[in-house]
């Protein structure tokens, strides 16, 4: 088996001249091209109302589930005004 890796890796080397400096910057590319979609990814599906209405309604901001809902609505409303929020694109 190691036989194999030494001609395989000295094909590389000497027939096709792809350093180990070659393959690492394509792996780097690779990541950070992975990396880019992902971050795409989660931020288009970002939903600030939704995320407010979770933190609204969770028993562990305020012990409760019952709230008025137009308070609810106001301090959502509050907040989203207050938030600016740029697209990237």
């Amino acid at each position: 088996m190691e036989n194999k890796w030494l001609m395989f890796k000295n094909y590389m080397h000497n027939e096709l001249g792809i350093t180990k400096e070659d393959i690492r910057e394509w792996i780097d590319d690779s990541v950070r091209e992975q990396a880019e979609k992902m971050v795409k990814k989660e931020f288009d599906s970002f939903d600030v109302k939704q995320i407010i209405k979770q933190i609204v309604y969770s028993d562990d901001f305020y012990g409760s589930k019952i709230l008025n809902r137009q308070v609810i609505d106001e301090v959502s409303k509050g907040i989203l005004e207050r938030i600016e929020f740029k697209n990237k694109n």
